[in-house]
Order: C-alpha cells, then structure tokens, then sequence
C-alpha cells in the first residue's frame, strides 16, 4: 500500500511538472510557448537575439521542479513565425503571460532578453516580481565600433548559410563563449541548423516602440539580480555596470568561466543561481 501511494503521488508531481506546448496569436502573427511546473511562483525566461528558446533545454526541467515557468521563441526565431508588420516585444511578452495564466512572474532575460525584460519592468511593474538578466543588451545603450566590428565577423559566413563558420567564430571570439565550451559550441550549431532563421531575419526585424529605457531605470523597484560572465565583451560588461547603478537595489554577480552565452555554458549553475534569487529575492 505504502508503496502504491508513492507511486501515485511521485506520478501526479511527474504530471503536474509536464511540458506543455501551444501558439498564441498576437497582433499579426503567432508566438509558441511552453509551460511546465506547479510550483507557487513563476518564471518567464525570454532569450537572447541568436538563439531561440532551445538554449534553456538544459535549465528547463531545473526549474520546473520547483516553479511555474514560461519559454517562448520571439517572433521569427524556432517555432514562431517571422513578423509581417511592426510589433511590440513587449505586447508579445504581455500575451505569453496571459496566455500562461501569469498575472505576475519573475523575469529573466538574456542579453536581448534582458533589455526586453527590463523595459517590460518599466511598463508593467505590478506583473514583474523579481527582475534577473544577464548580459543585457539595454535599450538606448549605444554598442561600439569595437562590438560592431565584432558581431561582423562572427555573423559574416551567414552570406553563405556557413552555419558551421559562424558558431566557430562565436566560439574563437573568447567572449561569446568562454575557451574550452565545445558542448556549448555543439548544442548553439544543433540550435542554428534546426532554425536557421533565427540568425538571418534580426537585421530586418520590423520592431516598434522601442525608445531608450535608461532614463526609467531608476523606477525598478523588483528585486534585480544582473549576471555577467567573466570572459564576455567590454561592451556587455559596461552595460552590466549601468544597470548596477541606475536600478535602485539591484545586485551584479560575476560568473566565472562564462561568456556572453552562459545558459549554454553553465546550464545547472545558472539554473540554481536564479532558483534562488527567486526564492529570496536577494
């Protein structure tokens, strides 16, 4: 008997943490997402501008154990399709979370993600409970002709759909990811084959709205944590130490062995850093 009960009761905790997928309709298109988890708080994770939700496979069932969690692939990256017409990020975030029955989460962005979920705090701050980018690309923080020059040659074989030269140069560049992540390397270049558009439409992504954020920072009152590897570009580690100082309270912590693509790195590590903060807020 004792042993049927735990049987049943570790099928129902399997049931209540299942992935469950679906499309959503937004203004002019449709966005996939998934949900998994039962836990009492929730968490949005929203990625970067190369690759697409995938890059949480690892951290994903971290997180469901614990919490109600959301990942979706922005418009024209994995398994949503490309805009047609000028959109919102942050209307499209504000659809998944209703989509998902989150009347409030946690956020947690990585590099594009973070300035996205950094503005949406901006917009929406009764909905944000705890604020955690990493890397972020903040809205109004003008990149260098250093970085420019940078993303050039990485993103350079794509005139050529050389999927296999650009995650090289991702992985040569020492910031997009630290020496010796081959796994990384490995796990961006399945990524980029499967959803190959996700490095050819950003240029031409018709986004609108999108003024600077900077001068609003100061009004964040979530809880903000701001990751930042340790092998990642000048520009990045600038933009790191604007938010520190511009969103009252916030706290920054540098990730060791890390660089721009930390998710894809140190998946469990970065999972149980943001569990935490989660948790405490702190």
């Amino acid at each position: 008997m004792i042993g049927r009960t735990m049987a049943l009761a570790l099928s129902l905790a399997l049931a209540g943490s299942a992935a469950r997928a679906a499309m959503v309709d937004v203004d002019g298109g449709q966005i996939y997402y998934e949900t998994c988890g039962s836990g009492p708080q929730a968490i949005v994770l929203i990625h970067d501008g190369v690759v697409n939700s995938a890059s949480f496979d690892e951290m994903w069932p971290i997180l469901c154990k614990d919490f109600r969690v959301v990942r979706y692939d922005r418009r024209g990256y994995g398994k949503s399709p490309a805009a047609k017409a000028p959109y919102s990020p942050q209307g499209d975030l504000a659809t998944v979370m209703a989509a998902a029955k989150m009347d409030h989460a946690s956020l947690v962005g990585f590099s594009f993600g973070g300035g996205l979920a950094v503005s949406y705090t901006i917009q929406h701050p009764e909905q944000v409970d705890r604020l955690v980018i990493s890397g972020p690309s903040l809205n109004g923080f003008q990149p260098t002709k250093a970085f420019s020059k940078a993303i050039t040659h990485i993103m350079l074989p794509m005139i050529i759909s050389n999927f296999d030269a650009v995650a090289d140069n991702a992985a040569k560049s020492g910031w997009v990811m630290a020496p010796g992540h081959d796994a990384a390397k490995a796990k961006a270049l399945a990524i980029f084959k499967v959803s190959p558009q996700d490095l050819r439409h950003q240029m031409k992504d018709p986004i609108k709205g999108w003024s600077s954020d900077l001068p609003h920072m100061g009004e964040i009152k979530a809880p903000t944590l701001i990751l930042i590897g340790d092998h990642d570009i000048g520009d990045n580690q600038a933009a790191a130490g604007a938010a520190q100082a511009l969103i009252p309270g916030s706290r920054r912590e540098t990730i060791e062995d890390a660089g721009h693509l930390m998710q894809l790195e140190h998946p469990r590590e970065i999972a149980e850093i943001i569990a935490d903060f989660v948790r405490k807020g702190r």
